[in-house]
């Protein structure tokens, strides 16, 4: 009876040191993701060469202003950027196994992505007609930025590249994601760390699996795939995470989630733009991804001496695409 008239007497007192912890927690918690935020993007912050390192308003230069977080003005305007899988081993050269570009329009939450198959021959801007994916080698995204604005005839903002082990880790911190695996899949290749044994019928991929999945093309079994499969794979995967990523997990995960992208993950998208981006995309509105692949025809052609295999795509498709990416940026 007494505690009762005790809560009675003191509720106001009380109700308010409770808001008032609860308050600061809140408040704790906001600065840490602010910090942990802020950590991420500069860890992740790497301009291509030409743009002054850390020089963020630089860098932004090419796009217009990022929303204000304050007075909730515009998003950020129509842009384009290049997404970047990467293949990096110690004591070797990065090479680019996922390519693709990225229309972006945030107003309308909407995103048209062209998945570009990695032995498409093009020209390298001082280095000759090759594979697309060597451009990663030779000179890193900047070629490789550089190669598909030549080849496309398009320009190209930002980009954002994401190496192996980064993946794997957001896909185990993430649960791992459902995918219905459509056939046996088995691959070794020693010399690279390469071991891909999957059965078939739906279930949930670890990171190292879904990598598999996503990289799987020769077969210990038999008929190898297509560009085009594993294309479509990749195409598959990405729609997979972004599910995820609209789940409430992904805010219970956010901390873990930064530190991973803080170190696997290399951008020249500011952290305003990402905060820009954030606020566009995950508003709860459903997201419209359209998804592409650029098609040409495999052929042996005589290259540098030597009979290889290459990628080789018509003008009509280079100027469909163009025009694609064209129309997904319109207001």
């Amino acid at each position: 009876m007494e505690f009762f008239l005790f809560l009675k007497q003191y509720k106001k007192q009380i109700a308010f040191h409770l808001f008032s912890c609860l308050l600061a927690g809140a408040l704790v918690a906001i600065g840490y993701s602010a910090y942990q935020y802020k950590q991420m993007t500069e860890k992740w912050y790497a301009p291509l060469d030409g743009q002054a390192k850390g020089g963020a308003k630089q860098a932004a230069a090419t796009l217009p202003p990022p929303r204000d977080l304050l007075t909730g003005s515009e998003p950020l305007k129509p842009f384009v950027a290049m997404l970047l899988g990467v293949d990096s081993r110690d004591g070797e050269k990065a090479r680019s196994d996922t390519l693709m570009l990225a229309a972006v329009h945030p107003a309308k939450q909407s995103a048209y992505l062209i998945s570009i198959p990695r032995d498409s021959y093009m020209e390298l801007p001082g280095k000759g007609h090759d594979k697309v994916n060597h451009a990663m080698a030779f000179g890193g995204p900047k070629l490789v930025k550089e190669t598909l604005e030549t080849f496309l005839d398009i320009k190209i903002d930002r980009y954002v590249s994401v190496d192996f082990e980064g993946f794997r880790k957001i896909v185990d911190e993430l649960g791992g994601v459902s995918i219905d695996v459509k056939k046996r899949m088995k691959y070794s290749d020693p010399s690279d760390d390469t071991y891909i044994d999957l059965m078939p019928g739906l279930q949930v991929l670890s990171g190292e699996q879904a990598l598999g999945y996503a990289r799987y093309r020769k077969s210990d079994l038999g008929k190898e795939d297509s560009d085009y499969q594993r294309i479509n794979r990749q195409q598959e995967i990405l729609a997979a995470l972004a599910q995820k990523g609209t789940s409430a997990q992904m805010y219970t995960k956010a901390f873990k989630l930064m530190e991973i992208l803080g170190q696997h993950v290399k951008t020249d998208l500011t952290d305003q733009e990402i905060a820009s981006l954030l606020l566009s995309y995950g508003d709860g509105t459903r997201n419209k991804i359209k998804t592409d692949t650029l098609v040409g025809q495999d052929e042996r052609i005589w290259h540098n001496g030597i009979v290889g295999w290459y990628h080789l795509v018509p003008t009509a498709e280079r100027e469909r695409v163009r025009q694609q990416v064209l129309a997904a940026l319109q207001p």
